[in-house]
């Protein structure tokens, strides 16, 4: 670009009354001449820097020199840190609400440009101990984005509070069971008090995407905890059937003794075809009412179809009288539809 153009876009940049919006609108020029190799970037960031400081609120300048530094990290990681060190004298001139937004932006802008070091340090200088604990979290998230374990689980353990420690747990062991470490995330998961049901939800919603995962997670769990953890998986899978699961839900079903978590499995089983299957595990229940649900999934499927030899034969298995009443009458509107259907085929 010539260096003319350059010096008439500055010009015309100068005409902006607003010195915050002239401030961004040079550090967005020094980002796009920086990405062509022109080496008057150095120039707009400059300018961006001498405009930032005409503001006298304190608060509004701090956060316009966060977004400079943000800009800036792209070309040159080291003065964006200057500018966010400036920035930290300028916090302790702020009174506590402001002093902590603040930080929290300085955080924000530190992670973005990977620098998590610096983002912890910023952490720790906020007092309020709620705050301080929610923003380690995307930090412990970013140090195990970049495969550095062992600073996010020092984090875990000298710097977080409950219940944010095992928020930060749960993302460990994600990275274990991701990484092939299962011993590794039994360890960690060992660990977790409290809330534990809540705890394995929340897993098993994140690795959902996962089938291998979710099967490595369910082995950390113990005999009292696969029951509900089946029942969370089941709930998803009946929602949005993933074959892939198949494997884990008959695992699920030898190993869990819960009537009800068998009803889930055919239902389950149901829907991602496999009505066979679904049979063989609705004839091991007990239970007559749970019994009637599982069969009742199964002679649906079969309904849905068009099998009705087969959900009628279903349906001399389901003993609850409400819901068999409710399956005969489906399966006498399918049989009149189907009729009406063949009728206007003969027809035409």
């Amino acid at each position: 670009m010539e260096k003319s153009t350059i010096n008439e876009i500055f010009d015309l940049v100068d005409i902006i009354a607003d010195p915050k919006i002239r401030a961004l609108t040079y550090a967005n020029i020094g980002v796009e001449l920086f990405h062509i190799g022109n080496h008057r970037y150095r120039d707009a960031f400059r300018r961006a820097l001498e405009t930032a400081e005409e503001i006298e609120d304190v608060g509004e300048l701090a956060f316009l020199l966060i977004q400079i530094a943000t800009y800036l990290g792209e070309t040159n990681r080291a003065v964006a840190v200057r500018i966010l060190n400036r920035v930290l004298e300028l916090v302790e001139r702020m009174p506590p609400q402001i002093r902590n937004r603040t930080l929290e932006k300085m955080i924000e802008a530190a992670s973005k440009l990977k620098l998590y070091d610096l983002a912890v340090s910023y952490a720790m200088k906020i007092k309020d101990g709620r705050v301080r604990n929610s923003m380690l979290i995307p930090i412990i998230r970013g140090y195990l984005s970049e495969g550095q374990l062992a600073k996010a689980i020092k984090i875990s353990k000298d710097l977080l509070e409950e219940p944010w420690s095992s928020i930060a747990k749960s993302e460990i062991i994600k990275y274990y069971i991701k990484g092939g470490e299962v011993m590794n995330a039994l360890d960690i998961f060992n660990t977790v008090e409290g809330n534990r049901e809540k705890f394995i939800s929340e897993i098993i919603e994140e690795l959902i995407e996962s089938p291998e995962y979710v099967s490595k997670f369910f082995e950390l769990l113990k005999d009292g905890e696969l029951a509900g953890a089946a029942k969370k998986l089941l709930d998803i899978l009946i929602k949005s059937p993933k074959r892939e699961y198949i494997e884990l839900a008959e695992k699920i079903a030898e190993k869990v003794s819960d009537e009800s978590v068998q009803v889930k499995v055919v239902a389950f089983l149901t829907r991602v075809g496999e009505k066979e299957r679904a049979l063989k595990y609705a004839n091991k229940i007990q239970d007559g009412y749970l019994r009637s649900l599982a069969f009742g999934e199964v002679a649906l499927g079969y309904l849905k179809e068009d099998d009705l030899d087969k959900a009628i034969e279903t349906v001399k298995n389901v003993r609850d009288l409400k819901w068999n009443s409710r399956l005969l009458a489906e399966i006498l509107i399918k049989v009149l539809r189907l009729a009406v259907k063949e009728e206007s085929k003969q027809g035409h």
